[in-house]
């Protein structure tokens, strides 16, 4: 790709910052690297419809609001503007209606070809996978503008006239606001490029508790995790480290599985660089989570339930990370690794380098950015 081609990029105002950081973070810098104009495009009015997949057919919900997608324009040299968007929803069965009507290509995160390939020809041939993402940030403001416009546009897309109505927009705010501080919370992009050996052989696997429990999948997930923590409490007593994270729900139903690490970002950030060997578990709806990413910035030893996501480069077993399927597997791995050092430093070099060349956000731009613009 010849970066002369393009002219200037514009992000369209997201609904949601946590999810959208990774690609406004990429492009951003990207734009710094190749001195390309980048701006803010302030978007009032919400992308509406929804299309949800079935074995072998998909429902249309025109008015459904779609919060997790984040819109850029591409502006060439030439006049033209390539519309792409960036699908950072959870849910693979699910997809913007507005994206893939208006859209010149979508980067879906949670991709699954078994639900694309429900969808109209059309809209399979615009839908791409996008791989890893994880919050991070270039700056630790945000302008107040873009704040605006968010809110705008959250209010608007949940705008229904009822007795709930300012409980709802109360909410809203309340939860953007939520977003906007978390940004201080300093998860910059040069912690994650900063990599140093892990210094303690310890086994880290800190997770949290969702608000609440009130889908199949969040309770499996639950206890799931439940499950792993006490497991590996018993038999890596002098090795392990982590828990749930304290919540009011954690506290309720888990309090015997609490983590014993920070979670404060910086010094949760600070545990993960220590430790040599670390623990992946599925997200909801079996997304992947911010935690692989972070995992492979820091070149960890890392043993990992298995991806259903489809990634544009695969995760290999033995290369980058050690794949388990059942708590016997885990434990084999875990001794496995803890005896054998050459493999810890197999495994960690290659997690480093997936990142490196696969993940990093600046990374993950190029790629897409060359590809939209091969089939512009």
């Amino acid at each position: 790709m010849k970066n002369v081609k393009i002219y200037s990029i514009q992000i369209h105002t997201p609904q949601e910052f946590n999810q959208s950081s990774f690609i406004i973070t990429g492009i951003r810098e990207y734009c710094r690297v190749h001195q390309l104009d980048c701006q803010f495009k302030f978007t009032l009015y919400p992308k509406l419809g929804r299309l949800i997949t079935s074995k072998n057919d998909f429902k249309s919900f025109p008015k459904s609001p779609f919060p997790k997608l984040l819109y850029v324009d591409i502006q060439l040299i030439s006049g033209t503007t390539i519309t792409v968007g960036f699908d950072l929803y959870d849910l693979a069965d699910q997809f913007s209606l507005y994206a893939l009507k208006h859209c010149d290509v979508v980067f879906k995160r949670n991709f699954e070809s078994r639900y694309i390939n429900n969808l109209p020809v059309e809209y399979q041939q615009k839908i791409k996978a996008l791989g890893l993402t994880f919050r991070v940030y270039d700056a630790l403001e945000l302008s107040k503008k873009v704040y605006v416009s968010s809110l705008i546009q959250n209010s608007l897309a949940s705008l229904k006239w009822d007795r709930s109505i300012f409980s709802r927009l109360f909410n809203i705010r309340k939860k953007l606001k939520e977003q906007i501080k978390s940004i201080k919370g300093q998860r910059l992009i040069e912690n994650y490029e900063s990599y140093a050996k892990g210094t303690e052989n310890s086994i880290l696997f800190q997770t949290r508790v969702f608000p609440n429990e009130h889908s199949k999948d969040t309770q499996q997930i639950h206890a799931d995790r439940y499950r792993l923590i006490k497991l590996l409490k018993k038999e890596f007593p002098d090795h392990f480290k982590g828990g749930f994270i304290a919540s009011p729900l954690a506290k309720q139903n888990y309090s015997d599985a609490l983590t014993n690490v920070p979670s404060e970002p910086q010094a949760y950030l600070q545990a993960v660089k220590a430790a040599k060997i670390v623990i992946y578990t599925r997200g909801l709806a079996n997304s992947p989570a911010w935690k692989m990413a972070e995992y492979l910035s820091q070149g960890k030893v890392i043993i990992a339930e298995p991806l259903t996501a489809e990634l544009p480069v695969p995760l290999e077993h033995g290369r980058e990370v050690l794949f388990f399927k059942t708590d016997d597997e885990l434990v084999s791995h875990i001794n496995l690794v803890l005896e054998d050092e050459q493999l810890q430093e197999h495994l960690s070099k290659n997690a480093r380098l997936y990142f490196e060349q696969h993940v990093h956000p600046v990374k993950t731009i190029e790629r897409i950015f060359c590809f939209t613009l091969q089939h512009a």
